[in-house]
């Protein structure tokens, strides 16, 4: 800021001291304009309007322009004959020379057009220097945003990558270089294609006309040649020189082997769950038939004999292949599942599909639940089942609701899940496998239960006056449950 700045800042904000110096200045100009009234000092009444143009308004302005025009008028030595001044004649109008009207007139309004003049320069000055100001507050801003958006780029861990319109990288941070592996060697200008040729068939689609904003998996390549899983977010946009891309990469391929694991490990659980299930059914049944088969006679006739013992060789089997099932499913290690984190998952699968069927979902979680014995992801999957078994039985009804609770209730932890549906006819059929007219072949109830069964706690049905419920109940892992 310079000096004239400073004072117009210091006018503008002290307006009454500008105005009395300026009041001063009048005087000390007609005071010696008096004194000499030989020679006219009418250009001086200038100054003061110079001085007080920033501090005053327009009517200010020109009530100043005026008596500095009446002033310079009074004293002008065009109104007086040489030795004939007299000063109590020089402020009478009427006592003056010819012409002298129009003279003041000529005067007040040359003054008055300096000072607005002067006025309307000290405006434009100050609004500029306001501008400037603001430009350089918003150029700071701007270059901060700048660098810290640098900064985010550069030290993110997800790959970022734009393409100009031929497809070769026109910028990339240190994780793109990382995940194609440039590590010793620049990215920027190399050609896109050879590592992520989606991105270049993207670019060069038709849908580029208007910008296009989506998520794809595909495969890239690195600089070695190794393959990898790329989940992309990119974006097309345009540019003076033509369409653009910019991309958020991400290597999938951990995620996919982990997913893939989990899938596994989730499918031999239940595969566990429901050999031994089956493996129970069978027991059972092998031990009614050893029982009736001991309370059989052999036979006398010969030929009868063999087919005897063939049933007590059958019988045995049946008894070790249920005992060899039962073996495998109690060959599993002790799990440990946080139902609020399961409850929470169970709500981000289900419910955008009860919003597209129209049906309201409400949860109550009590708070300060306890971990329990379960399989997180078996325990998931029991959940999941339960919520669609309760949409489907929806479909045909008039009020669609589903209520989810969670509480600790004496020794086990309660999930109910209640609908307003039709309700069951059958509820001693509920948990039967293969029955006819059940969705998935009747095993959904069936293989939840068995799910719950091989940690300790149960399914059951809760007859309701109306609608259905179901309860899974699940121990804490402070109890000890022989399974």
């Amino acid at each position: 800021m310079n000096k004239l700045d400073t004072f117009l800042a210091y006018a503008e904000a002290h307006r009454a001291t500008v105005s009395l110096l300026a009041c001063g200045l009048i005087l000390l100009t007609a005071y010696f304009d008096w004194a000499t009234p030989d020679v006219s000092l009418g250009f001086f009444y200038l100054l003061p309007i110079l001085l007080s143009a920033a501090a005053l308004n327009g009517p200010q302005i020109l009530a100043m322009a005026a008596v500095c025009g009446y002033l310079r008028e009074a004293f002008d030595p065009l109104q007086y004959t040489p030795g004939s001044f007299q000063l109590l004649h020089a402020f009478d109008p009427r006592s003056w020379a010819a012409g002298a009207m129009g003279r003041l007139t000529v005067s007040i309004a040359g003054f008055a057009m300096t000072g607005f003049f002067v006025a309307e320069i000290n405006h434009r000055r100050r609004f500029l220097a306001r501008h400037i100001e603001e430009l350089e507050t918003e150029t700071r801003r701007r270059q901060e945003a700048e660098r810290q958006l640098a900064i985010l780029i550069e030290t993110s861990p997800l790959a970022i990558l734009t393409l100009d319109q031929s497809g070769a990288v026109a910028l990339s941070n240190e994780s793109a270089r990382q995940l194609l592996g440039f590590d010793d060697a620049p990215l920027e200008g190399r050609n896109v294609e050879p590592y992520l040729p989606l991105l270049y068939r993207m670019l060069h689609s038709h849908h580029t006309a208007s910008n296009m904003r989506t998520s794809v998996e595909c495969k890239g390549h690195r600089r070695n040649g190794d393959v990898f899983l790329a989940h992309v977010w990119l974006s097309t946009y345009h540019t003076s020189a033509g369409a653009a891309l910019a991309a958020v990469v991400w290597d999938a391929s951990e995620n996919l082997r982990d997913r893939e694991g989990a899938g596994l490990d989730s499918m031999m659980a239940t595969s566990r769950v429901l050999i031994g299930a089956m493996s129970h059914e069978i027991r059972n049944l092998a031990a009614a038939a050893a029982s009736a088969y001991g309370a059989l006679q052999a036979p006398a006739d010969a030929g009868q004999i063999e087919h005897y013992h063939a049933l007590g060789t059958l019988i045995r089997g049946l008894e070790k292949i249920a005992a060899s099932g039962l073996s495998v499913a109690s060959n599993r290690e002790s799990t440990v599942a946080d139902l609020g984190t399961v409850l929470d998952e169970t709500r981000i699968v289900i419910e955008p599909a009860l919003r597209e069927s129209g049906i309201r979902s409400t949860w109550e979680i009590a708070s300060g639940l306890p971990l329990v014995q379960a399989d997180h992801h078996g325990l998931l999957q029991v959940f999941v089942n339960l919520v669609r078994n309760s949409q489907q039985a929806l479909e045909t009804a008039t009020t669609r609701e589903i209520h989810i609770t969670a509480a600790l209730e004496r020794d086990l932890v309660a999930v109910r899940f209640r609908d307003s549906g039709p309700g069951v006819t059958n509820p001693e059929e509920l948990f039967r496998p293969f029955q006819r007219g059940a969705h998935s072949m009747g095993l959904g109830l069936y293989i939840s239960r068995a799910i719950l069964h091989a940690h300790g706690g149960g399914l059951r049905y809760e007859p309701e006056p109306a609608g259905a419920c179901f309860v899974a109940e699940l121990w804490p892992v402070e109890t000890e449950v022989e399974v």
